[in-house]
C-alpha cells in the first residue's frame, strides 16, 4: 500500500543559476519553433512506505505549471500526462545542489522528484535505492488518486537518476523496480550492495555520464564497469572531457574536500552541467515521451560534439524514422553487427528522396560516404568494408552511420572487429 501526505509549504522555485542559464541557451537553440516552456510548480510530499515499517520519504517535487510557485495547480491541458524523473543526491549533498536538473526538465514537461532521505553519516545505499523506486510508484499512484493534485497528470513512463551515491543507488532502484522505463546518472559511485552487481539485472535504456577528471569515483572502477554490466537493450556512456566529479552538482565544501589532489577541471561548472543537460533532455524525450526528434538530436550530438567522448550499444533494427510529411526512412537493419570484413546497411524509403549515408568515427569525424544522391522509393542496400574514403583499413572499434532522406534522418552504431 502506498500512502502519502502533502505538507503545505511556501517553498518557491529558486532563482536560475549560471548553470541553468547556460542550459536554457543551449536548449532554446535546439527547441522547435513555437515551443512554449512551462512554469515551475513545487511542493513537498512525505511518502510513507508501509512495506518498510512506515518509512517516511520526504521528497521535493517540481512539476509543470501555468503559473510558477509553491502549491500551484499542475499546468497544461487537462489530462496531459507528464513523465516522472526521480533523482538521488550524492553523499552528504542536499537536494538543493541539483536545482539545475529540475530547472532544466520541468519546463519541458517532466515531474522531477528529489527524495531527501539518505542524508545520514552512514546511509543505507539499499534503502535509498528503494526510496527512489518507491517514490516513482507513489507518484504513479497519485496520478490515479482523485484526492491528489497530480490526479490524471502522471504518465506511466518514469526514469530514475542520481549523482555519485545517488547514481549508484539508481542502479539499485532500477533492479528493485523493473517497471522503471529508463535510467541515467552523473558520476555514479559504487555502492553497498554493489551497483555494478545490480547492473546485469537492469534492462531499461541507460545513459551513464562520467567526468574524465573525476578522481572521487574514477570511471575505470565505477561508471565503466557499471556500463559494461548493464543488460540494457540500448545504453550510452558519455565522458565529458575535462569534467570533474563535484561539478555535476552545485558547489559544496565537503565535495570539494573530497576532490583534494584531483586535477583542476578543464570546464566550468556551468559548462559541465549544460553539456550533461543538453544531452539528457533529448534522450529523455525519446525514451519517456517517444519523441523521435529527441532520438535524432541525441545521436546528432553524439556524432558532432567535440567536448565529449562516448560509446553506445544499441540494437539498430527498426531505428525510429522521421515523420511529419517529409519522405522518411521506414526501417534500417545492419547485418552482421559486429562485423568482419563487411556489413550491410539495408533500409526502406517511404518515397523517392535525396539520400546521404555517411559513416562516422567516435570523434564524429566523417570516415566515408556510402550514398549521396536521389534514390527511388523501396528497399536499398549498401555495404561498408571498414575502410575510409582513401581505402585505408580502419582499426577495430565502434563507428556510427547517419542516414538522411530529404531532411529526415536516423542514426545507429556499427562495431568493427578485425
Amino acid at each position: 500500500m502506498i500512502t502519502a501526505t502533502v505538507r503545505d509549504e511556501t517553498r518557491r522555485a529558486r532563482p536560475c543559476r549560471a548553470a541553468f542559464l547556460s542550459f536554457v541557451i543551449v536548449a532554446l537553440t535546439m527547441a522547435p519553433a513555437g515551443a512554449q516552456p512551462y512554469a515551475i510548480g513545487s511542493t513537498t510530499i512525505s511518502f510513507v512506505d508501509d512495506s518498510r515499517g512506515g518509512r517516511v520519504i520526504a521528497t521535493e517535487v517540481y512539476y509543470p505549471a501555468d503559473t510558477g510557485g509553491s502549491g500551484v495547480p499542475v499546468g497544461g491541458a487537462p489530462g496531459l500526462l507528464y513523465p516522472v524523473v526521480c533523482f538521488g543526491h550524492g553523499y552528504q549533498l542536499t537536494v538543493d545542489k541539483y536545482d539545475f536538473v529540475w530547472q532544466g526538465l520541468v519546463p519541458e514537461g517532466y515531474i522531477v522528484a528529489l527524495p531527501k532521505t539518505g542524508g545520514e553519516l552512514f546511509p543505507s545505499h539499499l534503502e535509498f535505492g528503494k526510496d527512489l523506486a518507491f517514490v516513482i510508484d507513489a507518484l504513479r499512484s497519485a496520478g490515479g488518486d482523485p484526492a491528489s493534485p497530480f490526479y490524471q497528470r502522471v504518465a506511466p513512463e518514469a526514469a530514475v537518476m542520481g549523482h555519485s551515491m545517488g547514481g549508484g543507488a539508481s542502479f539499485l532502484a532500477a533492479k528493485e523496480n523493473p517497471t522503471i522505463t529508463a535510467i541515467a546518472n552523473f558520476a555514479a559511485a559504487e555502492t553497498n550492495p554493489s551497483a555494478i552487481e545490480a547492473a546485469p539485472f537492469v534492462s531499461a535504456p541507460a545513459l551513464v555520464f562520467a567526468g574524465s577528471y573525476d578522481c572521487v569515483t574514477p570511471p575505470p572502477s565505477n561508471q565503466v564497469p557499471m556500463y559494461g554490466a548493464l543488460a540494457s537493450g540500448c545504453k550510452t556512456y558519455v565522458s565529458i572531457t575535462g569534467a570533474s566529479h563535484c561539478q555535476f552538482a552545485e558547489s559544496s565544501v565537503l565535495c570539494s574536500l573530497g576532490e583534494g589532489g584531483c586535477p583542476s577541471p578543464a570546464v566550468s561548472r556551468a559548462q559541465q552541467q549544460a553539456i550533461a543537460m543538453g544531452l539528457l533532455g533529448p534522450w529523455l524525450d525519446y525514451h519517456l515521451k517517444g519523441d523521435t526528434n529527441g532520438f535524432r538530436e541525441f545521436q546528432d550530438q553524439l556524432a558532432t560534439r567535440t567536448d565529449i567522448t562516448h560509446t553506445e550499444d544499441c540494437d539498430v533494427t527498426g531505428i525510429p524514422a522521421d515523420s511529419g510529411g517529409a519522405p522518411g526512412v521506414a526501417t534500417v537493419v545492419v547485418s552482421p553487427n559486429p562485423f568482419n570484413p563487411s556489413a550491410s546497411i539495408r533500409f526502406d524509403l517511404l518515397a523517392a528522396a535525396r539520400v546521404r549515408l555517411v559513416i562516422y568515427d567516435l570523434e564524429g569525424k566523417t570516415v566515408t560516404t556510402l550514398a549521396d544522391g536521389r534514390l527511388s522509393a523501396g528497399p536499398h542496400t549498401y555495404f561498408w568494408d571498414g575502410r575510409n574514403d582513401t581505402g585505408d583499413a580502419l582499426p577495430s572499434g565502434v563507428y556510427f552511420f547517419r542516414l538522411e532522406a530529404d531532411g529526415a534522418s536516423t542514426a545507429g552504431k556499427l562495431t568493427l572487429l578485425r
